[in-house]
C-alpha cells in the first residue's frame, strides 16, 4: 500500500485498524503497529511518490518517475527483506501463535455509517489512483490530494446536515395525550407590594455617573466570545457530528513543529551553513562507496533532529552546492541516492524522524496505545541500521555495475 501511495497515508488508514484489531483478538498491538510502521517507511523509498522526501529530492535533481524506480527498486526490496528478517528474531516471542476470532462478527456490522463509508472508500480510491497518475505529470501532491480532502468533507456535511434534519423533524411529532379532569387547585393571589414612604426614595442611591473600568468591559467581552465559540462548537456537534470528529482528531500539532524546523533550515542556509555542509561532505566522499555510506549515515541520524523533509531541503542544497560539484558524478549519484535512503530509513529510529511517526503516536495515544520514545528505539534501531546497511551496499553495487 506504500508503495503505491506513501507512508502517511498508510499510517493514517492502518494505525486505527490495527488497534480495532487489537480490541477485538485481544492480541497485543504493539509488535503489530511497529511492523506496520516500519514497513510503510520502507515501502515508501520504492517509487518517486512514496514520500515528501523523494519528490524534494527528485525534483531537485530532475530526476524522472522511471529512473528513480530503476535505481531504487533493488535497495528498497534489499531494505524489506533486512526489515523482515530483523523483526522476525525481535518480535516472534511477542506475537501469539494463534488469534481467536470471533466469526460471528459480519464486517459489514463494524460499518457505523454504510453510506458514507462507501463514498467514503471512493473517494479515497479515486485520489490513491488521481496520485499515481499525476507523479508522472509532475504535480504537486498537496493540488492532488487537497480537492479530494475537500469533497469529503463536504459529503459528510451533507449528510450529516440530512440525517440531523431528519431526527429534528420526526422528534417534534407530538405524542398522543390522554385527556383527564384536570386538577385544579385553588391559590391565593400574592400580596400587592408595599409602596414606598417618600422617606425612603430619598434613601435609594442614584445610578454612579461614572464610566466601568475597562478591565471589567474586557472580562464580559471575553466571556461573550467564549460563550458563543463554545455555542458555535456544540451547534456543529449535533448539526455536522462527523466532521466536527474529524476536524478534532486532525494532529494539529504537527503544524508548529514542522513549521518551527522549517525555519531553523532557512536560517541555518541564510547564515551560510550550506557552503560549509557542502565542504564537509565532499572531503568525506573521497569515492561511491564512501559518500553511500557516510551521507546515507549522516542523513539517517540527522533527520531524527531536523525531521526528514527540512533535512532533505538542506541536504539537497548541499549535495547541489558548487563546492560538492567538484567530486566526481558517480560520488554524485551515489551521495544523492543515500540521502533518499536515509530520509525514509531514518523516520524508522525515532518518533520526531517524520511526520509519519508524530501522526502515528498521535492515533495510537487516541486509541489507548501508548508508545514511548524509547519503547519505539529498542524496537526500531536493530531494524533501521539492518535497512540502512543492506540498502547502502546495493546501491554501490549498482553504482559499481553502471560504471563498468
Amino acid at each position: 500500500m506504500a508503495v503505491i501511495t506513501n507512508n502517511d497515508v498508510v499510517v493514517l488508514c492502518l494505525t486505527p485498524i490495527i488497534c480495532i484489531f487489537s480490541d477485538t483478538t485481544g492480541a497485543d498491538a504493539e509488535p503489530f503497529l511497529i511492523a506496520m510502521f516500519i514497513a510503510a517507511n520502507t515501502a515508501s523509498m520504492a517509487l518517486f511518490i512514496g514520500n515528501p522526501t523523494n519528490i524534494i529530492v527528485a525534483e531537485a535533481n530532475d530526476i524522472s518517475f522511471l529512473s528513480y524506480s530503476a535505481w531504487m527498486g533493488l535497495p528498497f526490496l534489499g531494505a524489506a527483506v533486512a526489515g523482515i528478517a530483523v523483526l522476525y528474531l525481535t518480535s516472534l516471542h511477542k506475537i501469539p501463535q494463534t488469534i481467536a476470532i470471533d466469526m460471528t462478527i459480519r464486517p459489514r456490522d463494524m460499518l457505523r455509517k454504510i453510506r458514507q463509508a462507501a463514498i467514503g472508500a471512493g473517494i479515497l480510491v479515486s485520489c490513491l489512483i488521481a496520485l499515481s497518475v499525476s507523479s508522472f505529470f509532475g504535480v504537486a501532491v498537496w493540488i492532488v490530494t487537497l480537492p479530494f480532502g475537500v469533497a469529503m468533507l463536504l459529503v459528510d456535511s451533507a449528510i450529516d446536515i440530512h440525517t440531523s434534519r431528519s431526527t429534528r423533524t420526526l422528534s417534534m411529532i407530538p405524542e398522543p395525550v390522554s385527556v383527564s379532569e384536570p386538577d385544579i387547585q385553588l391559590h391565593e393571589f400574592p400580596a400587592a407590594p408595599q409602596l414606598l414612604a417618600p422617606s425612603s426614595v430619598t434613601a435609594i442611591a442614584e445610578p454612579s455617573d461614572q464610566p466601568k473600568s475597562s478591565g471589567y468591559c474586557k472580562t464580559n467581552l471575553a466571556k461573550l466570545l467564549k460563550r458563543t465559540f463554545l455555542s458555535i462548537i456544540h451547534t456543529a456537534e449535533i448539526r455536522i457530528p462527523t466532521v466536527s470528529a474529524v476536524l478534532r482528531r486532525l494532529p494539529y500539532g504537527i503544524i508548529p513543529f514542522s513549521l518551527g524546523m522549517f525555519i531553523i533550515v532557512e536560517s541555518l542556509s541564510q547564515q551560510g551553513w550550506t557552503p560549509r555542509l557542502a565542504w564537509v561532505l565532499k572531503r568525506m566522499c573521497s569515492s561511491p562507496a564512501a559518500a553511500v555510506f557516510i551521507v546515507g549515515a549522516i542523513t539517517t541520524l540527522a533527520c531524527n533532529v531536523l525531521n526528514n523533509l527540512p533535512m532533505s531541503i538542506l541536504f539537497s542544497r548541499a549535495l547541489q552546492h558548487p563546492i560538492f560539484a567538484q567530486v566526481d558524478s558517480s560520488s554524485r549519484k551515489g551521495a544523492m541516492f543515500a540521502l533518499i535512503i536515509g530520509s525514509n530509513v531514518g523516520a524508522n529510529f525515532t518518533l520526531v524522524g517524520s511526520l509519519a511517526g508524530l501522526m502515528f503516536q498521535g492515533i495510537a495515544s487516541q486509541k489507548k496505545r501508548e508508545i514511548g520514545y524509547f519503547t519505539f528505539m529498542r524496537w526500531c534501531a536493530p531494524v533501521m541500521v539492518a535497512q540502512l546497511a543492506t540498502a547502502c551496499a546495493i546501491l554501490v553495487a549498482e553504482l559499481a555495475i553502471v560504471q563498468q
